[in-house]
């Protein structure tokens, strides 16, 4: 007989289920990660902590004070799955906690149901659902994805800390250029624009077309840290300054990362960087001519 995990985990049901032995650990993962989430399975008698020789109510209260704290950066479904007699039969805890309360055994599938239909109401699940091929493509990107495309589904236009988080995408878009031997030069960190007025040379065309040369330029140019860096910001969050920067810079980033699903594989990496660097000569021999 398969456990409730391993049902869960099952392709119709589809979820990953991550278990802990005690309240604190589970609730620094969940804080740690607080964006994965699509929802939180919690044990009326649990260990507080490491350390706890009892299971009691004290790990549970812990547990949905910090799941509570945390609202004001994301609401996160909660369910109390219990089989505890001494809880389960409990018609005060029972009652109290009646719109999240489920009984093993007895409420295995209901819960199942109610996580997948919670999860799609939630904004991180209709966005990635959005935008299925740019997530995919990209997933070491995820938390930063979310970040930027909420504030466009919110249409939060004077959010200027969005600037930061489309600037690490270019990086990643940097690294994965390396890796697939478009770019000659390994990304540092600190050579975010060199790597981009590479990918911007006339010969790179051939590998990097032209609306995804200036999109990179733009989304680098803009939000590279420097001397405009303060105008921008500035000029961001002004209600007046700037009101359709945003949404530009992140329809320049999708442009971008949707188009690198079609990137070359790592394990052609040498050829393509060959390629690249003979199509670099050939275009210095003609210039040259000129």
């Amino acid at each position: 007989m398969l456990s409730f995990k391993e049902v869960c985990e099952l392709p119709e049901n589809g979820f990953e289920v991550v278990a802990c032995t005690n309240a604190e650990d589970g609730m620094e993962l969940f804080e740690n990660f607080l964006e994965d989430w699509a929802g939180v399975i919690l044990d009326a008698k649990v260990y507080r902590d490491r350390d706890s020789q009892v299971d009691d109510l004290s790990g549970f209260a812990y547990s949905l004070s910090k799941i509570q704290q945390l609202y004001h950066k994301r609401r996160v479904p909660y369910y109390i799955f219990t089989g505890q007699p001494d809880t389960a039969s409990a018609s005060v805890f029972a009652e109290e906690h009646k719109d999240h309360y489920y009984e093993k055994a007895k409420d295995d599938d209901k819960l199942i149901e109610d996580i997948k239909a919670n999860a799609k109401t939630l904004i991180e699940t209709q966005i990635i659902h959005k935008y299925p091929i740019v997530f995919d493509t990209w997933p070491e990107s995820r938390h930063d994805l979310l970040r930027i495309l909420k504030v466009l589904e919110d249409e939060d236009w004077q959010n200027n800390s969005v600037l930061n988080d489309i600037r690490k995408i270019m990086s990643d878009v940097m690294n994965r250029m390396y890796e697939r031997g478009i770019l000659s030069k390994e990304h540092d960190n600190a050579n975010l624009a060199a790597c981009s007025i590479e990918l911007g040379q006339r010969n790179m065309v051939e590998f990097v077309p032209v609306y995804v040369q200036r999109a990179i330029h733009t989304c680098v140019d803009v939000t590279n840290p420097g001397s405009h860096r303060s105008d921008t910001d500035m000029a961001v969050q002004k209600p007046d300054g700037a009101p359709y920067l945003l949404r530009s810079l992140i329809y320049n980033m999708l442009d971008v990362l949707y188009w690198c699903k079609d990137l070359p594989p790592a394990s052609q990496k040498e050829i393509t960087a060959r390629r690249v660097e003979l199509s670099q000569r050939k275009y210095n021999k003609q210039n040259s001519k000129n």
